[in-house]
């Protein structure tokens, strides 16, 4: 089976308005390509406030469990297909919330995990698989998402394996986040253990 298989519905993105008119009166907070990387982190400080239709905020809110996948935008050394994982966490905090249209987001069918799959397509990111499915028009690289995914092939397991893969991923993700907060973190803690030797 290929990816494709496993997604039950794809949502479109919208980028609305900077400011309210009374076409596009609904406020959304819009997430972008740029903001995947925070969005993963649990971090939603950056994301911007949009101003959409009633009725595109109706067909295209994200929900939690849903994945975002950049399909506009990359670079030379870096392909489109960057993903992010819509938790609970990032509804509770913003709310209402859409993807820009750089992006879509899709929704996964009832026997896959959510992040699992996000998991999956992330390695797929990582390995650099999506260059092989890259577009340019105007200089812009765009993800050829629909032939990705008919693509690229996914082993079918039961949902209790995906489960249990999911809580490992979990672990090691989260000390792979508090390891890289304390490399953040290490310059200005020896700047201040310097100031403070000066002051003794």
């Amino acid at each position: 089976m290929f990816l494709i298989d496993t997604i039950d519905h794809f949502i479109s993105g919208d980028w609305g308005e900077e400011t309210q008119t009374p076409e596009s009166p609904k406020a959304t907070y819009c997430i972008r390509g740029a903001d995947i990387n925070n969005v993963n982190l649990q971090t939603f400080g950056g994301t911007p406030l949009r101003y959409i239709t009633q009725s595109s905020f109706n067909n295209k809110q994200l929900q939690a469990g849903d994945i975002v996948i950049e399909k506009s935008g990359g670079s030379p050394t870096q392909s489109t297909g960057r993903v992010a994982f819509i938790s609970q966490q990032c509804v509770d905090e913003l709310q209402d919330v859409v993807c820009s249209n750089f992006c879509v987001a899709f929704h996964v069918k009832e026997n896959w995990n959510p992040k699992y799959i996000f998991y999956y397509i992330q390695h797929v990111y990582n390995s650099g698989v999506f260059f092989n499915f890259e577009g340019k028009t105007s200089g812009l690289r765009n993800l050829q998402l629909e032939t990705a995914f008919k693509s690229i092939p996914i082993k079918q397991i039961d949902k209790p394996t995906q489960d249990r893969l999911v809580k490992v991923l979990d672990k090691i993700e989260s000390k792979i986040t508090l390891a890289n907060s304390i490399n953040r973190n290490l310059p200005a803690l020896g700047h201040s253990i310097a100031k403070a030797k000066a002051r003794l």
